[in-house]
Order: structure tokens, then C-alpha cells, then sequence
């Protein structure tokens, strides 16, 4: 960047963001606007109100180098190093998936599911908890309509969990609600506890479909948290395995892909399941299942 040629941040926002558009990048504006703010440690409206002020050295130096890995095609999420999930704010690294908005439809589901249970208690099980997104989140909302919780949540690799713990803090959420801990579901053999609700947003993008996938998610986010490397069942087949024995009364929620509902339907029927429903996302397509037991 010319620095001698762009000293106010009008400047350097609009150059940034014709180089991003040049590369194609969605939301260029809005990625240099929200790379700016976090270097400026002020918000958007803020950029405009000063947009004459000029950003000094160090401030020059460290946009560059969160426009670098944006113009490497590296997530912006990754590049702020945090996101927003269901309205409370996350970090994330490459060790973990990014959140979508898909995933608080799943959110939504159990949460309106408890409300119209009417339990004052619930007991959870997350099974690859990621950032801690989905446990954090039901926790917290839990929490504001005064229903006690315990949720227990799994994932693979230290890495993750410590992030997860980290965002754990973050939010404020007490230990007595939600817990992480390392396990690989497939060293699971049974479920010792009786849980009300199980939850997971399993790895369930196919090989084939994997392959696909834009760079920025192949090349950035975690393969071991998308794909199988399979047919993309693999995950859910452990699941509903390890399920089939579950006590009367809990319910299971997963996040599926937007073609699978037909695969998963012939899954379930051939393992005796009986009791399933779909849910749409807001574009009408299928994204969670939800089992009965």
C-alpha cells in the first residue's frame, strides 16, 4: 500500500477494498470496513465520521497485515480472530470450524423444543463442540429464561477445547452449566448418563462435495470438522448406533447437509428409528433432523 499517496482512512478504505474486489472477495467494502475498525478499536460509523483522519504508522502496519490474509483468501473471521454466533461473540483459530448462520437454526430448535417441554432443568450432551458455539449460546439463553442446565460437551483435540473454554470465559458462562472435555465419539461405546437432549453438528460434507468446496473453507478451515472424507454419513451412522439404545424420553438434534434428508430418512428406517421430523432452514431447505427416543 502507497503509503505517501493514501494518509486518511477514506483513502485506504477505498483503495482496500477495490484490491479485494479485484480478487474477487464478497463484501469487499464491508471486510476492509470491519478490518479497519478492529485496528482503529472503533466501529463502523466511527471510520466515517473520521474518515479525513489519517492512521499512523503502527496502525498502517497492522491493517497490512490483516489485508494480506484477506487477499490470500484467508476468512475475515479468522483474520479478526473472532465472529458472532446467535448474538454473542466468539473466538475463533484454525483449529476450529466457523460458525454459520445455519447452525443457529439448530440453536433455535432446541430451545423452542425445551420451551414447549416446560422443563426447569435440562441435561445436555454436545458431541464436537468446535468453538463451544452451540453449547455456549444454549447455555447463555437457558440461562435468561431461568431454566437450570448442565451441558456436557466433546470434541477431539486440546486445541479445540481450549478454545472452547476460552469463549466459555469469554461469555461469562459458569462452570456448573457447561463443561468441555476431550473424547473422540468413536471411543464411545455406550451413554452411561441419561441425557434430555443430545446435540452435534457432525462432519457431514462428502468427498465429492468436499472437493467443491471454495478455497477459503478448503484451504483454511479444519477438514476434520466438514467432511468424513466419505460419503458423508459416516458420523451420522455412529450416531444413531450409539443411540439405538437410548433411554424413553431423549431427544437428538443434528445439523445435516442440504441434500442428505432422503439418504438419512433410509438410514433411519432400515436402524427401526420411527419417531424423526425435519426442519427447514429460512430458505427452505432441510438442515436439522430431529430423533425422538
Amino acid at each position: 500500500m502507497p503509503e505517501k499517496k493514501l494518509k486518511t482512512l477514506l483513502e485506504i478504505l477505498n483503495f482496500s477494498s477495490d484490491l479485494l474486489e479485484k480478487e474477487n472477495i464478497s463484501n469487499a467494502r464491508l471486510n476492509v470496513e470491519l478490518m479497519l475498525s478492529e485496528v482503529l478499536k472503533c466501529d463502523r460509523v466511527r471510520l466515517y465520521m473520521d474518515f479525513d483522519r489519517p492512521m499512523s504508522k503502527d496502525e498502517v502496519s497492522l491493517f497490512k497485515v490483516l489485508l494480506k490474509k484477506r487477499l490470500n483468501k484467508e476468512p475475515l473471521q479468522y483474520v479478526l480472530g473472532k465472529t458472532n454466533f446467535y448474538g454473542y461473540n466468539f473466538v475463533v483459530n484454525k483449529n476450529v470450524l466457523i460458525p454459520r448462520p445455519d447452525t443457529e437454526i439448530l440453536v433455535e430448535n432446541i430451545l423452542d423444543d425445551i420451551k414447549e417441554s416446560g422443563k426447569k432443568y435440562v441435561k445436555i450432551f454436545e458431541i464436537g463442540t468446535g468453538s463451544g458455539c452451540i453449547s455456549i449460546s444454549l447455555s447463555k439463553e437457558l440461562s435468561k429464561k431461568g431454566i437450570e442446565h448442565l451441558i456436557k460437551a466433546i470434541d477431539i483435540s486440546d486445541d479445540v477445547i481450549n478454545v472452547a473454554k476460552g469463549n466459555k470465559d469469554l461469555n461469562s458462562v459458569d462452570d456448573i452449566n457447561v463443561v468441555f472435555q476431550k473424547n473422540n465419539l468413536f471411543d464411545i461405546k455406550s451413554l452411561n448418563e441419561k441425557y434430555d437432549y443430545i446435540v452435534s453438528n457432525p462432519p457431514y460434507i462428502s468427498k465429492e462435495e468436499y472437493d467443491k468446496l471454495d478455497d477459503e473453507i478448503k484451504y483454511f478451515e479444519p477438514k476434520v470438522s466438514l467432511s468424513d472424507d466419505g460419503d458423508g454419513l459416516k458420523f451420522f451412522k455412529k450416531l444413531f448406533d450409539l443411540f439405538s439404545n437410548c433411554n424413553t424420553g431423549t431427544k437428538a438434534f443434528f445439523e445435516i447437509g442440504y441434500d442428505q434428508k432422503f439418504e438419512l430418512e433410509s438410514l433411519l428406517e432400515r436402524m427401526s428409528f420411527k419417531d424423526f421430523i425435519f426442519f427447514e432452514d429460512y430458505s427452505k431447505i432441510n438442515r436439522v433432523l430431529k430423533i425422538n427416543f
